[in-house]
């Protein structure tokens, strides 16, 4: 028999069921609400960025030197500072030793010491101490210093060096010792914070909507629902008319969060600038793109397809609503670690084991999406994942298709193991 019209008629029983529900309406609007602080959230950081000033030291071993390094360093810091319409990242302070420097450093009162000396050759040299790390926005503040302060030296010494522009000799960052310091700038943890939400939001979906079709069938099959629908449709059908029926309602519900993110990126400047006072022309720290939205939706639908036929062929082997959660363990286990794992590869998404696992059809919604999100997987890695991905639905819906048309055709049993292996082999 043909898959449809009957799949479309369960497909509507179960969208109308659910878009209805008190249930869907409370978390779509909590969701949306959600997207669109998370849309407009990035310009508040980066305002804190802005208005945030930490202290930073100079430590001068080349005595020789004619300028103040403090003075010099102020005063390019404040330079900047009027550029871009804030305040100095940097309050810029003179310590007469790294002995008498250090206590603070390490404490946090001190955000970087600036270790100031002279070279064989006469250019000087800057070991900087920090837990800032050497990427990011204070890195680049720090380079600026040392550059300032370098060149000041050098035309003060009437040096060659300074028309070649080559006016440092040696320029090193480096981190506290057993400290762990960031690897990223402001806008990186924006995106870590961006990431670490699509995926609960998936794995949030999937635990619900996979829930919501196991338990329905299980609800038919303890009723008489399931009798009356056997009569009009076969078990292919109303498997087919669950998943699309339940996918359906989540496409909906991420149709509205998709236009509260839509709307916050539209927002995003406005806001800025009016609560914030955040230049207009500054380009977002963070935040969602039009390319995070697509490929959140497309792992979306795909991840939760994937487990959709899992959790509906679940349910197919139970007869009570309390039998479900027992059954359901192996995909809420599955979901369960990739989240898990997204959630580790957050904070680690350099290690080894994080590209191969994002390739896994199980992990690949929630690993892939976080690789995205901060830039680390390229376009052909994200199609290849896509590509095995779907190869994995088509293959879950034939199995799924088989364990639920046995399932359902022994309603009214509780079968064991053996039992529905034999049935299974017999509905061929």
């Amino acid at each position: 028999m043909s898959v449809f019209p009957n799949a479309w008629l369960v497909a509507r029983r179960e969208y109308l069921g659910r878009v209805r529900s008190r249930a869907f309406v409370i978390s779509t609007v909590v969701l949306a609400g959600v997207l669109l602080v998370l849309s407009i959230a990035p310009v508040a950081l980066q305002s804190v960025q802005k208005t945030t000033q930490a202290r930073m030291a100079v430590v001068v071993l080349a005595h020789d030197m004619v300028t103040d390094p403090v003075a010099d360093a102020s005063a390019i810091l404040g330079i900047y500072a009027e550029s871009v319409g804030g305040q100095p990242p940097f309050v810029v302070e003179s310590r007469p030793s790294v002995d008498d420097a250090m206590p603070d450093l390490q404490s946090g009162a001190l955000r970087a010491l600036m270790i100031v000396d002279r070279a064989t050759d006469g250019r000087l040299t800057f070991d900087v101490r920090t837990n800032a790390g050497k990427a990011g926005t204070q890195a680049v503040y720090l380079r600026l210093v040392a550059t300032w302060i370098a060149t000041r030296d050098a035309l003060q010494r009437a040096s060659d060096s300074v028309s070649g522009g080559d006016v440092i000799g040696s320029f090193e960052i480096n981190a506290l010792p057993g400290s762990a310091p960031p690897t990223s700038d402001v806008q990186a943890v924006g995106n870590l914070i961006l990431a670490t939400v699509l995926v609960i939001l998936i794995f949030i979906t999937i635990m619900a909507y996979g829930m919501w079709i196991a338990t329905s069938v299980a609800e038919e099959k303890s009723s008489r629902v399931m009798e009356l629908m056997l009569s009009a449709a076969t078990p292919r059908q109303m498997l087919t008319g669950k998943v699309i029926g339940v996918g359906a309602a989540g496409l909906t519900q991420y149709g509205l969060l998709l236009g509260a993110g839509l709307i916050g990126l539209t927002i995003q400047q406005p806001v800025g600038r009016l609560l914030f006072h955040v230049p207009g022309d500054s380009p977002p720290i963070s935040g969602l793109t039009p390319e995070i939205l697509v490929g959140f939706g497309v792992f979306f639908v795909l991840g939760f397809a994937l487990y959709a036929f899992l959790y509906a062929a679940a349910g197919s082997l139970v007869s009570r609503q309390e039998d479900v959660q027992q059954v359901a363990m192996p995909m809420i286990g599955l979901s369960m670690s990739g989240y898990i794992l997204a959630s580790l590869a957050v904070s680690s998404i350099d290690a080894a084991w994080v590209a191969p696992l994002s390739f896994v059809p199980f992990f690949s919604p929630f690993l892939m999406l976080v690789r995205m999100t901060v830039g680390s997987a390229t376009p052909a890695e994200v199609l290849v994942s896509i590509a095995i991905l779907v190869a994995t639905i088509v293959l879950a819906m034939r199995v799924a298709a088989r364990v639920y048309t046995t399932g359902v055709l022994m309603y009214g049993q509780r079968p064991g193991v053996r039992e529905f292996i034999a049935a299974a082999r017999t509905n061929r």
